[in-house]
This record gives structure tokens, C-alpha cells and sequence, in this order.
């Protein structure tokens, strides 16, 4: 029996609302290039977009060298991470045996001639003695020269997912210790942000020209739809289309999101396996007590990180907002973001206006401002589990995480003046 769980998979391969977006030509790419190789591939695309699932659907696990950007903290940990997944050594040593055998005896010979008949006796006797010696001899292998030979001994593809996770230093160590591996016909593929997807090049020069990219488009609001109406289908249920495209425009363009929104949807009409008989789909009685409730679900915990900001010596500045409540700057650029829709790219001057929107009184110096994007950056980075929520570039700031901005828009209840 066909279960809910297997055909609307968020955060895992969904099998069965798998989109393959022919028109993009994203799978062949992909494919053109393994056939290729001899350069670099940077996939890019937003959070939670599919970029993932879609280098699983054409590269199997199996099939491949997977690491997580978020488990590289140096070049050593890489090349390590790399030779455990390959199955090499970083030591090698071998025993040379050295035996002697000596052998001694003596040999006698009689003649005997009993009842007068003649015959010779010949009698031996030896012993040997068996000695020697062993030795054994080690000697360390470097570890990145190991696990280069490693993957070029396999010819499997290396696949680092989430590459913007890593420290650009340690980035610039790891593209060029690439370069070569690559020259030989090694297949890498990084997969990253949008914004972050020429970051191979820029820690890295000499690589100009050896970096193929490829951008996932924003998800279309008729694909997501297309989503729900496999699943549906293969549930055996129906669904009106003003509901699919209500959820499909709360997906932020991503279809994680959408998968949630038509699990979530399918668990309210009691639906959890294939029906044997077709059922309508009812929409919730209140969308934006559904919205709400899934966002409590979501991006809370990185809310109330950021609204927290890092630890000061002293006490903050309280800002007065336009309900007459009060909060400290993290608090007020936090309702400025959302009060954008929010906006998944945001200029310094959204943000200004923003605050004007939700401040009562006098507006933060830019540069006070920019100091607190660049906090919350860091905090994002380096304090709060997976994908950064925010990244702050000294000109925009993005939302890198659908989640997050799915819970800026249902979750935060925004100060309205009277």
C-alpha cells in the first residue's frame, strides 16, 4: 500500500513527485558534462530548490564521492573525509623475513651375508636446524597524495554539497589542490547558493576558464502545481486547483515547501495512504491558521537566535515601534526584513525603509545598521544548525533559507500603528 510518507518527501528524494523541468535541460547538463569532465561543475541554486535531489537523480550515492560542506572545517579534514570515503591509508608497512635452514647427517654403509647370502645395508641420519630473522618497515604517506591517487584509481565523481558552508580560505586550498585531479579527468561538482556560485573562481584565479556553471531557475508556480497533482494522482484523491495554486504561492519557490503544504493538506482530510476509493481534498477552514501553524514548525529557533543577537557588556537601546512595544535593533531589523514580504534579496535601502515602516521614532545611523546585518550574519554562519538563514554581503542581504522566510511572513506577527 502506497504510504503518504512515500509519495510527498520533503528533505528526502521524492520518488514519486520527482520534476524533472525537461525545458531547463538540467539533467542532460549535467550528464554532457561527466562526459566531458576535465573542468569543474558549479550547480547553484536557492535553498531547498532541488538542487540535491536533482544531481541524486542523475549521480546515485553509490555511484559517486558525496561531502558535506558543513563537515569541512580545513584542508586536512577534507582530504581526510575524502580518503575515508575512498577506502585508502595513510600509513603503509610491510615485514621481509630473513630464514637460514641448516642441515647435517651422517651415512653408513655394512655388507651382510647371512646363510651365505650377500647383501649391503645403507643407513642415514640427518637434522636440521632452521633460524632467521624479521624486520618490519613503515613509512607515512602524505594524506592529500593518498586520497588524490584514491580518487583517480576510482574515476568516481566528487561531489561537495553546500560548498559555501566552507571557510573561503580553506575553500582556496581545496580548488587548488583540485586543479591537478581535475587535469587528470576527475569529475567535481560543487553545489552551492546563487550568489555564492563564482566562489570557486574567486578563491582561485587560475581556475578561470576551468569552471563550468550550472543555475537551477526559481521553481515556476505551474511546476510546483505540477508537484501536488502527481501526488494527488498517485494517492488516488482530487484536489481543486485553487487550492494547489494557494499553496504553491506560499512555497517561497521551493519545493520542499510545497511538499510539506500537500502532506499537511492530505493529513487534515485524514488522508495517509492510497485511497481505494477517489476522495475529494476539502481546503483547511482558515489558511492562515494552516500557514500559521506549519511556520511554528519551521524557523522559530533562528528567529529567537538572531532577535538575541551576540552577548553584550551592556544593555541595548530600546526603539520605539509604531504599536507603542519596544525592542532592541536586532528585534526592529528583523521586522524591517519581514515587513518587506519579505524580499529573498534585500538592498540596504529596503532595509532603511523597512525600518521606517515599523520604527515610531528616529531611524538607526547606516552604519549602526550594517554592523548588525554583518552580526547576524555571523550568527547565521556559525551559531544556528545548517544552511545560513541570512547572509549579508556589504550590499544586499539574502535569505538563503525558504523556511526562514516562509516564518517571516506567517510566524512574526508584525507592529501596526494606529
Amino acid at each position: 500500500m502506497l504510504r503518504l510518507s512515500n509519495v510527498f518527501v520533503a528533505g528526502g528524494f521524492p520518488d514519486v513527485t520527482y520534476i524533472s523541468r525537461n525545458e531547463y535541460q538540467l539533467e542532460s547538463t549535467i550528464e554532457d558534462y561527466l562526459d566531458s569532465r576535465y573542468k569543474l561543475l558549479s550547480i547553484s541554486g536557492a535553498t531547498k530548490s532541488g538542487k540535491t535531489v536533482l544531481v541524486r537523480k542523475i549521480i546515485p550515492k553509490k555511484s559517486s564521492f558525496w561531502i558535506s560542506g558543513g563537515q569541512i572545517s580545513d584542508l586536512n579534514s577534507f582530504w581526510g573525509i575524502v580518503l575515508e570515503k575512498t577506502g585508502g591509508y595513510t600509513s603503509f608497512s610491510e615485514t621481509i623475513n630473513e630464514n637460514k635452514n641448516t642441515v647435517s647427517g651422517r651415512e653408513m654403509t655394512a655388507s651382510i651375508k647371512p646363510g651365505g647370502m650377500g647383501g649391503d645395508i645403507k643407513s642415514q641420519y640427518s637434522e636440521s636446524d632452521q633460524h632467521g630473522s624479521s624486520q618490519t618497515v613503515g613509512r607515512a604517506v602524505p594524506l592529500a597524495f593518498s586520497a588524490v591517487n584514491q580518487l583517480l584509481e576510482h574515476k568516481l565523481p566528487l561531489i561537495i554539497d553546500d560548498f559555501h558552508y566552507i571557510d573561503k580560505s580553506v575553500q582556496q586550498s581545496i580548488v587548488r589542490s583540485l586543479k591537478d585531479p581535475i587535469f587528470e579527468g576527475l569529475s567535481v561538482i560543487l553545489i552551492t547558493v546563487p550568489h555564492r556560485a563564482f566562489d570557486a573562481i574567486g578563491v582561485e584565479k587560475e581556475m578561470t576558464g576551468r569552471v563550468k556553471q550550472l543555475q537551477i531557475p526559481a521553481w515556476q508556480i505551474t511546476e510546483l502545481e505540477k508537484i501536488a497533482e502527481l501526488g494527488f494522482e498517485a494517492l488516488n484523491v482530487h484536489c481543486d486547483s485553487e487550492i494547489i495554486k494557494i499553496m504553491a504561492e506560499e512555497s517561497f519557490n521551493s519545493p520542499h515547501l510545497m511538499q510539506d503544504f500537500c502532506a499537511a493538506l492530505c493529513k487534515a482530510n485524514g488522508v495517509r495512504e492510497y485511497q481505494s476509493s477517489s476522495i475529494k481534498l476539502q481546503k483547511p477552514g482558515d489558511w492562515q491558521i494552516f500557514f500559521r501553524n506549519m511556520a511554528n514548525d519551521t524557523s522559530k529557533l533562528a528567529f529567537e537566535r538572531l532577535a538575541e543577537g551576540p552577548r553584550s557588556r551592556a544593555d541595548r537601546i530600546r526603539r520605539t515601534l509604531v504599536n507603542g512595544e519596544t525592542c532592541d535593533i536586532y528585534g526592529a531589523v528583523l521586522f524591517a526584513i519581514a515587513s518587506t514580504g519579505p524580499k529573498s534579496r534585500l538592498s540596504y535601502e529596503d532595509i532603511r525603509a523597512g525600518l521606517r515602516t515599523v520604527l515610531s521614532n528616529e531611524i538607526p545611523q547606516a552604519q549602526e545598521v550594517t554592523r548588525i546585518l554583518d552580526q547576524m550574519s555571523k550568527i547565521a554562519r556559525e551559531k544556528i544548525e545548517g544552511e545560513p538563514v541570512v547572509d549579508w554581503d556589504n550590499s544586499s542581504l539574502y535569505i538563503s533559507d525558504p523556511f526562514f522566510a516562509y516564518y517571516l511572513r506567517w510566524g512574526v506577527i508584525l507592529p501596526e500603528g494606529e
